[in-house]
């Protein structure tokens, strides 16, 4: 069905249709200095293959604008698409065979506007984050330890945006909850948000409540996340991102909290030439989102060059360390070993389109 689907899909793309089509190829090469026995770059998000050729992310999408009813579709393929629905509830039993459906549905919602009020329904990605899933959108190639671990990556449910200023505009979200189409219990979770663009700077400020644990009746996970970009110039932004969730675990309802920092630059020496540092902090000391209570942090380095309005080509250097051994590397005997932190290169490219939109 998903392929007779991507048949239609495609035929679609090359007609003269109103709707906008567009598509993303993004792939890259990723060595990992502590060459780790398990070929994989632990704790990241879509760069996880050490030493191969790997597709990060395939992406079909489809737009009709609503005037005054649309709708948008997007299909993913690649690591990406694996990574982002590991924990949909609907993937954890082998029986429910919408686990492949919904790992290539990216987004799927019908929308509706009227006047400044704009209302989608469906599945979406989340509004949180500085970051998003398509490389092409980002600062840097690889994705942040705050985006890979500290806010979800998509909800079902209904999502209303206000309009109401050209420099303030509201959301409010009701969804399944963090990262399930199919619900894992009977409660919903609420999403608000203010984005307030004064000048060359854009503040955007995000609240999240909700049950997030299997059945009902359970505890509400809390999540706070604000981003600000500032545009020194054309050629310098500066962008920095704040996350902090709370939630309750156990037999005795124990709290648990993460929380974390990251710190953009952006340069543009020329109109083809981008170079972005990136550093964060982030603190899961009761490891309650990474599994090992630990403070990890991250360096990143990205260089971007245009080579076609189309074509975009990265090379990035990456350092992460903990004050644990999350990483892995090799021992005299080639065995793996445990370690604090790890350094790996990746070079990547990213091919995108438009059509449509007649």
């Amino acid at each position: 069905m998903l392929l007779r689907f991507l048949l239609v899909f495609l035929l679609l793309a090359g007609t003269g249709f109103s709707q906008t089509f567009t598509g993303m190829i993004d792939g890259y090469y990723s060595g990992n200095f502590a060459k780790p026995p398990s070929r994989t770059n632990a704790l990241r998000a879509f760069d996880i293959n050490h030493n191969e050729f790997s597709l990060n992310y395939a992406e079909l999408a489809i737009e009709q604008k609503a005037e005054p009813v649309g709708f948008r579709v997007d299909l993913g393929f690649g690591d990406a698409a694996k990574v982002v629905h590991a924990t949909e509830p609907a993937c954890q039993t082998p029986a429910l065979s919408s686990c492949t459906f919904y790992q290539h549905l990216q987004q799927a919602y019908l929308t509706g506007t009227k006047n400044k009020l704009t209302i989608d329904f469906g599945k979406f990605v989340t509004q949180h984050g500085a970051e998003v899933i398509e490389t092409k959108d980002n600062w840097n190639y690889s994705r942040s330890l705050l985006f890979t671990w500290a806010i979800p990556f998509y909800h079902f449910g209904v999502r209303a945006t206000l309009a109401a200023s050209d420099k303030v505009s509201l959301l409010a979200t009701l969804t399944n909850g963090w990262n399930d189409v199919k619900d894992n219990n009977s409660g919903k979770t609420v999403g608000l948000q203010a984005v307030v663009k004064p000048g060359k700077l854009t503040w955007v400020a995000n609240y999240m409540f909700g049950n997030e644990t299997s059945g009902s009746g359970g505890p509400v996970r809390h999540l706070i996340d604000s981003t600000a970009t500032f545009d020194l110039s054309k050629q310098v932004s500066l962008m920095a991102n704040y996350d902090y969730g709370m939630d309750r675990t156990g037999p005795k309802l124990d709290r648990v909290r993460w929380q974390g920092i990251a710190a953009y630059g952006k340069f543009s020496p020329t109109s083809k030439i981008k170079l972005i540092p990136r550093y964060e902090w982030f603190g899961d000391t009761q490891g309650f989102m990474t599994l090992t209570a630990q403070n990890l942090q991250e360096f990143t380095f990205t260089s971007q060059f245009v080579a076609h309005e189309d074509l975009s080509l990265y090379a990035e250097y990456r350092h992460d360390w903990s004050n644990k051994t999350p990483f892995e590397g090799r021992d005299i005997f080639e065995r793996p070993k445990p370690e604090d932190k790890q350094d790996t290169l990746i070079v990547g490219v990213v091919y995108t389109f438009t059509k449509g939109g007649k």
